[in-house]
């Protein structure tokens, strides 16, 4: 995968539209990183509320928790990246309207998510693994709504107020493609690792992968061939995720456990992309109609998930390894199944309700077309070809 710069040493924008292939690897991408998360958020009672049935239930937890579901994050910032910044420039007044444009799409839908919540608390009562209302007051309201100095009350949706303070420095971004876009790079990578050496997570870790999606897309690098990288990337990135998966036996302090986490993110980051092209994947119908209302479930899957988990185990109790791995996916799934059929719901019956919750734009029909009705494409069929611009699949992503 090479890159293209300019003579002058800058990264251009660019203009074409995103390759159909890549394009739908990256729609159902969309759909199995939720998936990775609300799978994740569904079975944490597992070694807290119940106890592993023994290290091996352990391991397998740990592995799936810490190891790919821990990928869907720093994956999310660089297809947004790539979306976004491959052919963006911006005046002062075009950033203005861009963080307009975002936080219609992204902040609207955190702030509603969080404050449905916020509401529910204070009125109604307490959600069981989710939030109390003394919780919240000791908290702050202010700081749970918008997540200051906190997580939001709806605790995934950092993510999406992450997002809008990286999306904000991109003017950082374009000045490092026009003065010193690979070395940029490496500035965000050694930030990363600085500003946050007990986390594998942290705003400059973000910022990295964001500018490493868009440094792709600028450089015109070929990211749709990767075959030649699965004789060796898929293994290594098996063996890297039992080491993940033993952490809890190997004695690691925070510095070096965080560490080897960023370094699984690099890895784990290009594996989960090589995967994406095997053709039952990137041709799967089910992901692609899941796909198109993975943010709504995104959106939507906390408190579902801890509703679930209540009933699950007031229900049942597992004890034996198979049946908690069993049950450590069951809510998530549920969840799944249960919030795609309420979006299409919604889209079909409510379609300005659904548009508003989830940050995208409601287009009037004109009463006077005569043109006959034709099947909707999807929106990253429109992405690739040509129809809409690349950061429309930024604002379903979130």
């Amino acid at each position: 995968m090479s890159l293209s710069l300019a003579a002058n040493g800058r990264l251009t924008p660019c203009r074409g539209p995103v390759d159909a292939a890549v394009s739908a690897r990256i729609d159902v991408l969309r759909i199995i990183l939720i998936g990775l998360i609300v799978l994740c958020h569904g079975g944490r009672f597992l070694g807290t509320l119940v106890p592993f049935a023994g290290p091996g239930t352990e391991f397998a937890a740990t592995a799936f928790n810490r190891g790919p579901a821990c990928l869907a994050v720093p994956l999310f910032f660089c297809i947004s990246g790539y979306l976004l910044l491959r052919k963006l420039e911006l005046t002062p007044a075009g950033y203005v309207g861009l963080m307009a444009k975002k936080f219609l799409a992204i902040g609207v839908p955190f702030l509603l998510f969080n404050g449905i919540w916020i509401v529910w608390l204070l009125t109604v009562g307490s959600i069981e693994n989710f939030g109390g209302r003394s919780f919240l007051l000791e908290a702050g309201i202010g700081a749970k709504l918008l997540g200051l100095g906190t997580s939001p009350l709806n605790y995934p949706l950092w993510f999406l107020r992450d997002l809008l303070k990286i999306i904000a420095l991109t003017p950082l971004f374009l000045l490092f493609f026009r003065r010193l876009p690979i070395t940029g790079l490496f500035l965000l990578g050694a930030v990363w690792f600085l500003e946050s050496p007990a986390d594998e997570y942290g705003l400059a870790g973000f910022a990295f992968w964001f500018y490493l999606g868009g440094l792709l897309a600028r450089s015109r690098a070929d990211v749709g061939k990767t075959a030649r990288l699965d004789w060796w990337l898929l293994p290594l990135f098996v063996a890297a995720t039992v080491v993940v998966g033993l952490a809890p036996w190997l004695g690691q302090d925070v510095y070096a456990y965080a560490a080897l986490k960023k370094g699984y993110q690099m890895l784990g980051v290009l594996a989960l992309w090589s995967l994406s092209r095997q053709s039952w994947l990137a041709g799967s119908g089910l992901l692609h109609r899941l796909a198109a209302y993975s943010f709504f479930i995104f959106l939507t899957h906390e408190p579902t998930v801890s509703v679930l988990q209540t009933r699950l185990l007031a229900l049942w109790q597992p004890a034996t390894a198979p049946g908690q791995m069993v049950a450590f996916f069951l809510p998530g799934l549920a969840a799944i199944i249960l919030l795609y059929w309420l979006g299409r719901g919604l889209s079909r019956f409510s379609p300005g309700l659904y548009a508003i919750a989830t940050g995208a734009v409601l287009k009037r029909r004109n009463p006077g077309a005569t043109e006959p009705p034709r099947k909707p494409l999807s929106v990253s069929g429109r992405v690739a070809g040509g129809l809409l611009p690349p950061e429309a699949a930024v604002e379903r992503d979130g």
